[in-house]
């Protein structure tokens, strides 16, 4: 039986649970930080999934759930067919998941990551009990410029959201020290440099091995600007190296044959050590993407390779200059044409040097944040029925009170008091006593019970 010292509720939508996006790296990173950490992580779902990265996720550490009955959303894309918006039945499955996780466990922080799980945590006004954490994903919610391109919310929808972000009472996670300068000058009041650990950790151990291709990571999408990277690739005759997922894997496909390229190689929704070699076998990443908050792909490839992007790139200030080239397109293919042929090993370990100190700091940044939330709502009195206990199970003591429902009310009569106990978690369980040494007792099935359980 492990225990922890702090367990957190990470919100993050199935649609986002996936490998080949930064939401889901980053559920990847968080869990695997947390581990290291003494963290327990909940993994909170609009809905249940059973995809491979979930399970993946689920199998280091990460209890997934749910709501009971979740409402499905076919109302809300034949509204939105052709664009899309605030999804409210997305907000209510994401409302009683939450409550579905308090029926087992209390929680020291709420982690949104997925748009609609900040409202619908919002509307439990938790945060003067625990720290509600909105985290930054969107690029127009950080460079508020880039929604002079057109994207897939209306102007309503990201309007909705960024106001939320100008809340006293919600902190606001962002990547870096430039997107806080962003945010803050945007409006935001409480806003925390709270940066992403590297989700694939061999990708912070060197690699000087035979390397080919130019790399491109990314979903067939505009903002990406995938037509960028192949037209380079047709200037330059170089190999091609794309890691994108099964539908944009089609759309590469389909368009490299119409521009005559057959030196290419496609890899789809990779993740461990497939992804790690995929990316190290690169000689050279090209990033084109027009509009990104803190991408991720650039990220784990800065540390292994000449990384180049274009002007309009206004995301890559982001990072150190001296570890990227940064160009107008047009100048891009000669100069990559340089660097493919040129050997910057001496260059590329100062560059992942940089990546592993960027990384290296993550956790603290996590474990001083939550060290320094000081709850302001206090117990008006000893009347709430938690205090009747000096040790017992939190669960059991939600079947104690018998409800119907529970009610938000009952989760906060408990977070009021307590800080009269102390507070033991395991993987599944939350213990409260006034014990300051009290380990709990966990029965553990035999083997043979277990198969008929």
């Amino acid at each position: 039986m492990r225990l922890y010292k702090k367990r957190v509720a990470f919100c993050i939508s199935d649609q986002h649970l996936v490998p080949h996006g930064g939401i889901g790296q980053f559920a990847k990173g968080f869990v695997e930080m947390a581990n290291t950490i003494d963290w327990k992580v909940d993994i909170i779902t609009d809905k249940s999934t059973t995809n491979e990265f979930a399970k993946l996720v689920e199998s280091l550490g990460a209890n997934l759930i749910s709501p009971k009955n979740a409402l499905s959303y076919k109302n809300h894309t034949g509204t939105f067919a052709f664009t899309d918006s605030i999804n409210f039945e997305k907000m209510i499955n994401f409302r009683d998941a939450m409550m579905n996780a308090f029926h087992t466990n209390i929680y020291d922080m709420v982690v949104c990551n997925s748009l609609e799980a900040m409202p619908a945590v919002l509307s439990f006004d938790l945060n003067n009990y625990i720290p509600v954490v909105f985290y930054t994903h969107e690029e127009s919610m950080v460079f508020r410029d880039t929604r002079k391109f057109k994207g897939v919310f209306l102007e309503s929808c990201n309007e909705f959201f960024n106001n939320l972000m100008t809340l006293e009472n919600c902190y606001i996670g962002t990547q870096s020290a430039r997107n806080v300068s962003e945010i803050k000058n945007n409006g935001g009041v409480s806003v925390e440099h709270l940066s992403m650990p590297m989700s694939e950790r061999e990708l912070l151990t060197s690699d000087y091995s035979e390397r080919k291709g130019v790399l491109y990571i990314g979903r067939w999408e505009d903002r990406k600007n995938p037509e960028a990277f192949l037209k380079v690739i047709k200037e330059t005759g170089l190999p091609a190296k794309i890691m994108t997922n099964a539908n944009g894997k089609k759309k590469f496909e389909a368009r490299l044959a119409e521009l005559g390229i057959t030196d290419y190689e496609i890899k789809a929704g990779i993740v461990g050590k497939e992804k790690v070699d995929f990316i190290k076998s690169a000689k050279v990443h090209f990033n084109p993407s027009l509009r990104e908050n803190y991408p991720f792909t650039f990220f784990e490839c800065l540390g292994h390779m000449p990384c180049i992007v274009i002007d309009k790139s206004e995301w890559v200030t982001n990072f150190d200059s001296k570890y990227y080239i940064r160009l107008p397109l047009n100048d891009v293919a000669n100069t990559l044409k340089i660097e493919y042929a040129a050997d910057r090993k001496e260059r590329n370990h100062d560059a992942l040097q940089y990546v592993k100190h960027l990384d290296f700091q993550t956790s603290d940044r996590w474990k001083k944040f939550l060290a320094g939330y000081t709850q302001t709502a206090l117990a008006r009195s000893d009347s709430a029925k938690i205090n009747d206990y000096s040790e017992i199970k939190y669960s059991d003591f939600i079947k104690i009170l018998n409800r119907t429902q529970l009610a938000i009310d009952d989760v906060k009569s408990i977070l009021t008091n307590k800080s009269k106990y102390n507070i033991i978690y395991t993987d599944n369980d939350t213990y409260l006593s006034k014990d300051p040494n009290f380990i709990p007792k966990e029965e553990v099935a035999s083997s043979l019970e277990s198969l008929f359980a």
